[in-house]
């Protein structure tokens, strides 16, 4: 079972591997670094990490042989006043397990150790799409705060010229007072922006594990390369590790059935025993060899060995079986239900990116650029006094609208994506 290396994590997160100690790069340029920095400080994943070798601890005693019970006795009559009874021994037990119950025990335990590492690609992946999420607030909230701080510039440059021209008479005072409230309210976005973006922050060095001072990438997510969706559900059904935990489940629980049948079969115990009997006999004397009159005494020697065997019925284990074979069926129709909703889940995130994808597009070529050029010939008209200042300001906070738009439409293109690799399991090109 463990052969087939279904478990290779390496794919999950490029080239980090989960299941060793990582190393936190030493410069963090790129989304893929954070994830890395993430795995890597993660204690929760530490200790899942841990998890994996409590169960490897529980495979190798699992395969411990029953010990053997060394037992010495003996006695004597003396503290009650009976000279010359005396008996000393000493027995050897040994159990011996049937029906191959080390092994099915040992296979029982094989699966904790997949099932630890199934949850730590689980919780990988849950915390990969997390950082990139919350990396995707960071872009979304700089940028914002830069348009405001581009906005607030060119108004307040504006507002120079505006204030010249009210002093030479070519404008009304009028305009120079909308470009004041028009800074002010950029001014207020822009604080508020700034106050999400710390908060963004914030949340991406705590799922990170990043100080303070670690400075956080400023560069663009990765163009997907686009996946035909049922290769998607193809890859989810292999990669996922809720579905491989149901499998290892099922598995685990159709051996822990053989187990319990097992364990309702008697096992054998051996034992031997040596002891030695010393009598002595009142009242009765003899001569021993070399003349002399002495009480008569007995010295036995008995070598003992037994077989014991508990006498067992097919009822003794019945209710373990039962509860296996419950949790067998339990996971089987846990593992059906996964196989039926992964493909849909896969489906919904992949829908969903599609539609951001194509909102975006649709933001930049439809809304963005043409007004942007409208824009610009407002404000040619009205330097030419053909327009008033208000149709300027008007058409700048469409246009402002329009570009925070785009930057939430990044930001939610960016996290569909991000759902999209969390629902097949994987990072995906």
């Amino acid at each position: 079972m463990r052969g087939k290396g279904v478990f290779s994590l390496c794919a999950l997160l490029l080239s980090a591997s989960v299941l060793g100690a990582q190393q936190v790069p030493s410069t963090i340029s790129t989304v893929d670094d954070l994830v890395r920095a993430g795995i890597a400080n993660n204690q929760d994943l530490a200790a899942v990490r841990e998890r994996i070798a409590e169960a490897k601890g529980i495979v190798r005693q699992a395969g411990v042989r029953p010990a053997p019970t060394l037992g010495l006795n003996g006695a004597t009559g003396k503290p009650l006043g009976t000279i010359g009874e005396e008996q000393y021994g000493g027995e050897y037990t040994q159990p011996i397990e049937t029906f191959g119950k080390r092994g099915k025990r040992i296979r029982v335990a094989e699966f904790s150790v997949d099932l630890a590492e199934a949850e730590l690609q689980g919780r990988t992946t849950e915390l990969a799409f997390e950082i990139k999420a919350a990396y995707a607030e960071v872009l979304a909230g700089r940028r914002k705060v830069k348009l405001l701080s581009d906005l607030m510039t060119f108004n307040q440059d504006t507002l120079r010229l505006t204030e010249a021209r009210v002093k030479e008479g070519d404008v009304a005072p009028l305009e120079a007072g909308l470009l004041k409230v028009e800074i002010s309210r950029a001014e207020v976005s822009q604080i508020s922006a700034r106050s999400r973006l710390a908060s963004a922050e914030f949340e991406l060095r705590r799922l990170a594990g990043l100080s303070s001072t670690t400075p956080i990438p400023d560069t663009d997510f990765p163009a997907p390369i686009p996946v035909q969706l049922d290769a998607l559900q193809q890859k989810a059904l292999q990669n996922r590790a809720d579905l491989k935990t149901a499998r290892l489940e099922e598995e685990q629980q159709s051996a822990n059935v053989e187990l319990a049948k097992a364990e309702a079969k008697p096992d054998v115990t051996l034992s031997a025993g040596y002891s030695r009997q010393n009598s002595q006999f009142d009242g009765l004397f003899g001569f021993t060899g070399n003349g002399t009159l002495s009480r008569i005494r007995d010295q036995t020697d008995i070598l003992t060995f037994g077989v014991s065997i508990p006498l067992r019925t097919s009822r003794s284990g019945a209710g373990n079986v039962q509860a296996a074979t419950a949790r067998t069926t339990s996971a089987r129709l846990h593992q059906e239900y996964l196989e039926r909703t992964i493909p849909l889940e896969v489906e919904s995130a992949y829908q969903r990116w599609r539609s951001a994808s194509d909102s975006l597009r649709m933001l930049k070529s439809g809304v963005i650029q043409p007004s942007s050029a409208n824009l610009s010939v407002i404000r040619e008209a009205y330097k030419l006094g053909q327009l008033r200042l208000l149709d300027v300001l008007n058409e700048q906070r469409r246009l402002v609208d329009a570009q925070l738009a785009y930057i939430d439409a990044q930001a939610d293109a960016a996290r569909s994506w991000a759902e999209v690799e969390r629902a097949v399991g994987e990072n995906l090109p």
